[in-house]
């Protein structure tokens, strides 16, 4: 379950913290010990998918390490109403990622992954974002939507994200359901210029001025809380 009074993180200020915490294990650990580490991968995916949406549509995202088995990931930004309470809109976000040893068609494996007999409760506002991280990975996207469409399934939004071949910093986000649409950003860049705060709470009740005022702008550096893990432990594990 959401907890609206944990600190919220700008998509920026993970990526931040996911580069600190290389920086202490190698991206070699980061990637292998799933165990401690598989939310660092996953929220840094999906702050790069809200660095395209923002592009897109201007929304101020932040994003919160989920606690919970279900979602991965959960995402929220705020529109103010004229004449109402400002709308706070979440979204649960689901990773799945297409690596190294994953073989077959793009589309198949989402499929089967997330939507044919799913094993978590998924509805209408989940997100389902597959990173591919296997290098040379061909991908039809008209294909893919022509089988999303023989199935039945809750979710209502599906993207594929990778970064470009001879550029690491290049990311294209690509929505193939319920519309096949594409974003380019250059995440490092983005990363810089992400509006602050980053990192705010927000309080219960509602209003009608969006207030950033319960926030933080200064870049304080502890990655741990940011996706939630036992800071103690891996210190103890890695002789840190």
């Amino acid at each position: 379950m959401v907890n609206i009074q944990d600190y919220w993180f700008s998509p920026g200020y993970v990526i931040y913290m996911a580069e600190e915490l290389i920086k202490i294990y190698g991206q070699e650990i980061i990637d292998k010990d799933t165990h401690n580490f598989q939310k660092v991968g996953e929220m840094k995916c999906v702050a790069i998918m809200l660095f395209a949406l923002h592009k897109a549509f201007s929304h101020h995202f932040f994003m919160q390490a989920s606690k919970d088995e279900f979602p991965d990931v959960w995402t929220l930004y705020q529109e103010e109403v004229p004449g109402k309470n400002v709308d706070t809109k979440y979204q649960t976000i689901e990773v799945v990622t297409y690596d190294p040893h994953s073989d077959g068609d793009v589309g198949e494996f989402i499929l089967k992954s997330k939507l044919i007999n799913p094993k978590k409760a998924y509805d209408e506002e989940t997100i389902i974002l597959c990173y591919i991280r296997k290098t040379g990975t061909f991908i039809d996207f008209n294909n893919i939507y022509e089988k999303l469409k023989k199935h039945t399934f809750k979710p209502t939004r599906i993207f594929i994200i990778g970064n470009m071949m001879g550029n690491e910093n290049i990311f294209t986000l690509s929505q193939v359901w319920p519309v096949i649409h594409h974003k380019v950003v250059d995440y490092v860049e983005r990363t810089k210029t992400y509006p602050l705060p980053h990192r705010r709470f927000f309080k219960k009740g509602v209003s009608k001025k969006i207030n950033n005022k319960f926030s933080s702008s200064t870049l304080t550096t502890n990655p741990y809380e940011v996706f939630n893990i036992d800071e103690m432990k891996v210190k103890k594990k890695y002789q840190k």
